[in-house]
């Protein structure tokens, strides 16, 4: 377990300082041109659409490692899942995403879990016409978790490249900049499990997603983007 913390938290780390994103730190306030029910959880200083998407799961679930007992009873830790979603962008091009996502998912707890994803995306719309690929490690925790039916909270981020520079130029509200190809790719929402039988589970989700690359190399270069969607898919229970 000692060995299992300390992986989680070398990569967290890592990917969460390579995803954070501006930020207005006036506490209560939300990022610009969102409306509170397009990003909840994006409100400061939570603001879960940057590296704090993964850096504030990452405190929690260390210290639940650190200063809770081991549960050896877990049954089938491990699950490996497949599912296709859409997101629409809410300001900037309003772009259309497909999302396909290919991952691991480890139980830590009853109540918690840590995994990874590879990450495809096809983005579409007046301006953008392009694919990126990526990894993102989350966090999730599961106010409910039978056999039959799991209901979770997810939160991670990791690193999205585009094989163009995205978002491109869009001229809302007189923003003409231009992102770039790499990105980081904070994502947060809630989804649910339902049992097909002793391998199999479908699952289903709401998410929120942001791409920004940080003000790396600047401002001038980060108009960011933002949308909101859902994902179905399977789920292998090894």
């Amino acid at each position: 377990m000692r060995k299992l913390v300390v992986v989680i938290v070398t990569i967290s780390i890592i990917f969460s300082q390579s995803t954070n994103a501006q930020v207005n730190n006036s506490f209560g306030t939300l990022p610009p041109f969102t409306k509170w029910y397009q990003n909840p959880l994006g409100v400061s200083p939570i603001a879960l659409h940057t590296g704090n998407g993964l850096l504030i799961p990452l405190i929690a679930t260390t210290s639940i490692l650190i200063f809770t007992n081991g549960n050896d009873t877990l049954v089938n830790k491990v699950s490996f899942y497949s599912d296709i979603g859409y997101t629409k962008g809410y300001y900037g091009s309003f772009s259309n995403i497909t999302h396909l996502n290919i991952g691991i998912n480890y139980m830590l707890k009853e109540y918690l879990s840590a995994g990874v994803e590879l990450s495809q995306v096809y983005v579409n719309d007046n301006e953008n016409n392009t694919y990126g690929i990526g990894i993102r490690p989350f966090f999730r925790f599961y106010p409910a978790n039978k056999e039959s039916f799991k209901f979770y909270f997810q939160s991670g981020a990791g690193l999205q490249y585009f094989f163009e520079n995205f978002p491109k130029p869009s001229g809302f509200f007189g923003d003409y900049r231009e992102g770039t190809r790499l990105n980081g790719s904070p994502k947060y929402g809630i989804g649910t499990e339902i049992k097909l039988n002793s391998n199999w589970n479908i699952n289903a989700g709401l998410w929120h997603i942001h791409f920004s690359n940080g003000n790396n190399p600047s401002f001038e270069r980060n108009p960011g983007h933002d949308s909101n969607g859902f994902s179905f898919g399977l789920i292998y229970i090894r």
